[in-house]
């Protein structure tokens, strides 16, 4: 009895510190890390943690697969319920605010979505990001979908692709990594340039800024490059979008927190004022801090 009264009193004290903590805190947020729930990660919770108290970062969620779309991922969708344990579990011992997400794979058909939704329910997550990966049958992400698409084909598939799976998620916290066809891209011009295909970000913006949903800064597309985006997040400004979330992309430690200082910059010389923080889907918006 004397023991569980113990741990009641250091688990409120906890908490308390935490809050106090994160008010003093600057809000530097890496909101797209992926732990060994994700069926293509292999590291902790206490692992990526660490990496991100490593990179001074205030708060990370952790947003692990669940893409019931995609062939690959359908049969190993996240545990979310030993995601949520591992992070109470090793909370207390860090100085860094771990949040529970999922990333959810979007298309055109919407039981997709429906179908995640109704996967992640009872994990109660804080933050949910939707995400394209696929165009048809292909992963935007693999050499195979560049073969036979020059530049234009394959990036304005992936808009198209975008634009058409935005609305099957209406959950969704942010859209994620609208650069996504980037990573793997062969082309000498990499960049996503808003100039690809306007009328697509112009749908895909124009919903996110009407239903008050944020848009992703995810900078693991940049690879060596310099940052690109300030053209897309000005415009996501011009048609009303409010915040944005930052977000490396991590799937190993030495990834955590990865240009994102570069990314705050990117958005605040775009004309973007807020980022925000999630605790059970309901965002907190602070002034964006270089």
């Amino acid at each position: 009895m004397r023991s569980a009264v113990l741990a009641c009193c250091l688990k409120k004290r906890h908490a308390a510190f935490i809050m106090a903590w994160e008010k003093t805190m600057k809000q530097y947020c890496d909101y797209h890390v992926h732990s060994h729930h994700s069926l293509d990660a292999a590291c902790s919770i206490r692992e990526m943690a660490e990496a991100a108290v490593q990179a001074s970062l205030s708060e990370i969620c952790f947003t692990d697969h669940v893409e019931f779309e995609d062939p690959e991922c359908r049969d190993n969708p996240a545990d979310l319920a030993a995601q949520r344990a591992e992070v109470e579990r090793e909370q207390p011992a860090l100085p860094v605010r771990l949040l529970r997400g999922a990333e959810i794979g979007i298309t055109p058909d919407a039981s997709f979505a429906e179908q995640a939704m109704a996967y992640i329910a009872p994990a109660q997550v804080d933050f949910i990001i939707g995400s394209v990966h696929r165009v048809g049958e292909e992963n935007a992400y693999r050499p195979g979908y560049f073969m036979e698409r020059d530049r234009q084909a394959a990036y304005c598939g992936y808009l198209e692709q975008l634009a058409a799976s935005v609305r099957t998620l209406p959950q969704l916290s942010v859209l994620g990594h609208y650069d996504y066809v980037a990573k793997r891209a062969p082309y000498a011009q990499r960049a996503v340039r808003y100039a690809d295909l306007p009328e697509a970000f112009d749908d895909i913006l124009r919903y996110l800024a009407q239903q008050g949903k944020g848009l992703e800064v995810n900078t693991a597309s940049w690879r060596d490059d310099a940052p690109w985006g300030i053209d897309v997040l000005a415009r996501f400004v011009e048609l009303g979008g409010e915040f944005v979330t930052f977000g490396s992309d991590a799937h190993v430690p030495g990834q955590v927190g990865k240009r994102l200082k570069e990314a705050r910059a990117l958005a605040l010389a775009a004309g973007v004022r807020y980022t925000a923080t999630f605790r059970g889907l309901v965002p907190h918006f602070f002034p964006i801090e270089v």
